[in-house]
């Protein structure tokens, strides 16, 4: 869970700039198995959730180096079971992917786990600690979790040196456009009192908010556009 974007404007509001260079897409299902866009994404979200509030509580050091490590290693198992649902989507600049969002469809949440090898090797990955707190946030949030169907937003990461320049807003908006497209709404959580105004004016609502580990959290709603 995490939400980390530059403050601008969401689309329909104005320019935003360096629009002109950003696309936004869905990854392909048939690129789905191509490591090296599977790995710009896990990079690209690791750097931009590290220093989070949420994520430093969890992981419990003052190494940004060891904390982007296990980053890597939470999302790897996320991002492939997304993936395969076709919920990992991508903002560009030129070829370079700078931006990404997992989201699942309704029904689907929560993903299906990994395959044990592959969950061994993330727990080992972050530490036992650090993946054992994860589980508990998970936990926490899931009971919080709306039942109605919705599309659900996990993650949306800039990477750092691309913040600015309107990626988080263009692919926001892509996406809410296709669930717009389906009158379906939409659910997230952040833990950046910052964003709060961002989401509002891209239609969120505040839902609920919980303390965990010492950090707020916030869950919003999007109710659906007809």
């Amino acid at each position: 869970m995490g939400t980390e974007w530059p403050q601008g404007r969401f689309p329909g509001e104005g320019a935003i700039a360096g629009a002109e260079s950003v696309t936004y897409e869905p990854a392909p299902p048939h690129r789905l198995q191509d490591a090296s866009e599977l790995l710009a994404v896990e990079q690209v979200l690791a750097r931009a959730f590290c220093d989070n509030p949420l994520n430093v509580a969890v992981i419990s050091t003052q190494s940004a180096e060891r904390r982007l490590r296990a980053n890597r290693h939470a999302l790897r198992g996320p991002l492939r079971a997304a993936s395969a649902q076709g919920g990992v989507w991508v903002a560009r600049s030129g070829p370079r992917i700078v931006a990404g969002l997992i989201t699942t469809p309704p029904g689907l949440y929560p993903l299906p786990q990994p395959p044990l090898v592959s969950k061994l090797l993330g727990i080992l990955g972050q530490g036992l600690r650090t993946a054992s707190r994860w589980g508990e946030v998970h936990a926490a949030l899931q009971a919080l979790h709306p039942i109605e169907p919705h599309w659900y937003l996990s993650s949306l990461g800039v990477d750092p040196d691309a913040q600015g320049a309107g990626f988080g807003s263009a692919l926001l908006g892509g996406w809410l456009e296709r669930v717009d497209r389906e009158a379906a709404p939409a659910y997230l959580e952040t833990d950046r009192q910052a964003t709060l105004r961002f989401y509002s004016r891209a239609g969120f609502q505040i839902k609920d908010s919980a303390t965990l580990l010492g950090v707020p959290i916030w869950t919003l709603w999007r109710p659906p556009r007809e």
